[in-house]
């Protein structure tokens, strides 16, 4: 039902105060495990008994072996706020087949980390259909059907859990063109996105609508996804090419390596907090701060003429630029003007024999901002202790400037992290020979 989940069992079967097993979320911090009871009674006096001396704070549930009978009023254990009693009937209705589409299987995974309540199948049954019914209602902006599956959340889920299934919704609902003052719904906690309730909308079906993801793109930030246990999901890729404009990031970093056999080359993924462009030869790892990065293998170092025309071929203007030779550093900058194509250049080359290797390069980015590249660890990152630049220079530049690019690399780059921009113009700087 939940794969993101890990359960241990206790080998105590049968005790009455020691759970039978035990759910726990590592990707989530933020969800608490739950303890599962095994009952061979399908008694549902003797079953609230039990969980009347089941401490609450453990969100005790019980699953009976058997089926619940359904002549007892069903939802009796409202005042037991995080304890869930449920028969192998209603499991069997919380998994969804494996061709249904995603949202079924959220709400079955909502069940797992916050249900609450008395749930035999016939309940559940209702309960998906109302939830899934209003998920559907939310994008197209119908109140009735949205504000039941509102109503419904509140009363089969804790109060944590319904808040995050409700701010999914809400973000179905302003991703469908909405307003969220329009939302059915109390405002508690729907005005953004937190992890749980973004990896909700990520793992839930695919949804191509670009104007979906442009309104979406806004409610949630990068260090939000990053913190997101999502993994390459179809949506991620939708919401990545709208994010790639719109968000920011200050260092990246080119490591050899090729995509997960299961996930295609030229993928968005989320892993361990990083944010990761796969492409067939490569991995894009972006984050805050270089102390995030990985510490990689040393790149070969390309030559002087090799980094001017992956300059020239990009339009990336090169504002400095370091080489070694031998033992020996030689640097060459200007103040802020491009200084690939300068003559004084051409004779430094000359004059080391082509020999030099460059060690790093400085570019300006359409942003206007300034880029450090550093061709032996393929990192790039934004000058200035606090500087964000857009993550479609800062991608952009990295790769078209670090990793010599095939033609159909070139191409595939540009269909996801669009064409090089011209930066703003600088005036010419550079003194003429007869002034020197």
């Amino acid at each position: 039902m939940d794969p993101g989940a890990t359960v241990t069992k206790t080998e105590f079967f049968n005790h009455t105060h020691v759970p039978d097993m035990v759910l726990e979320w590592p990707g989530r911090a933020r969800t608490p495990c739950r303890f599962i009871y095994l009952r061979t009674t399908s008694d549902q006096r003797e079953l609230e008994d039990d969980l009347q001396r089941l401490p609450r704070a453990d969100r005790p549930v019980l699953l009976a072996l058997g089926q619940l009978s359904s002549t007892r009023q069903r939802g009796d254990l409202s005042p037991l706020s995080t304890s869930l009693l449920l028969d192998t009937s209603a499991l069997g209705a919380l998994q969804p087949a494996d061709d249904s589409p995603g949202i079924p299987q959220l709400v079955s995974r909502s069940v797992l980390e916050g249900g609450r309540g008395t749930l035999d199948r016939p309940a559940t049954e209702a309960f998906l259909n109302t939830v899934v019914q209003g998920a559907e209602a939310a994008r197209a902006g119908e109140r009735v059907p949205t504000r039941d599956a509102v109503d419904a959340l509140t009363a089969r889920m804790t109060t944590d859990v319904a808040d995050r299934m409700s701010a999914f919704l809400a973000a179905l609902w302003q991703g469908g063109g909405s307003t969220l003052a329009s939302f059915p719904a109390p405002q508690r906690g729907v005005g953004h996105l937190d992890e749980t309730a973004l990896m909700y909308l990520l793992e839930s079906e695919d949804i191509t609508d670009t104007a979906f993801w442009n309104r979406v793109v806004r409610m949630i930030s990068l260090p939000t996804l990053l913190r997101t246990p999502a993994a390459g999901t179809g949506n991620l890729q939708y919401l990545m090419r709208e994010a790639i404009r719109l968000w920011t990031s200050r260092v990246c970093m080119i490591v050899p390596g090729v995509a997960d056999a299961d996930i295609s080359p030229w993928r968005w993924t989320v892993k361990a907090g990083q944010l990761i462009l796969q492409t067939p030869r490569f991995h894009v790892l972006v984050a805050q701060s270089q102390r995030q990065l990985p510490s990689g293998q040393e790149h070969d170092l390309p030559r002087l003429d090799e980094v001017r025309n992956r300059a020239d071929r990009f339009g990336i203007p090169l504002t400095s630029l370091r080489m070694v030779v031998t033992d020996r550093h030689v640097g060459y900058g200007g103040p802020g003007d491009d200084i690939s194509h300068d003559i004084r250049l051409d004779g430094i080359s000359d004059a080391l024999g082509q020999a030099e290797g460059v060690i790093e390069a400085e570019a300006r980015i359409p942003s206007g901002e300034t880029l450090q590249c550093m061709f032996a660890t393929g990192i790039a990152s934004a000058r200035g202790a606090r500087t964000q630049v857009p993550l479609d220079a800062l991608l952009g530049t990295t790769t078209r400037l670090l990793s010599g690019l095939s033609n159909d690399e070139a191409e595939k780059i540009t269909q996801i992290l669009g064409a090089q921009d011209s930066p703003p113009a600088q005036p010419w700087s550079q003194p003429s020979f007869d002034d020197i």
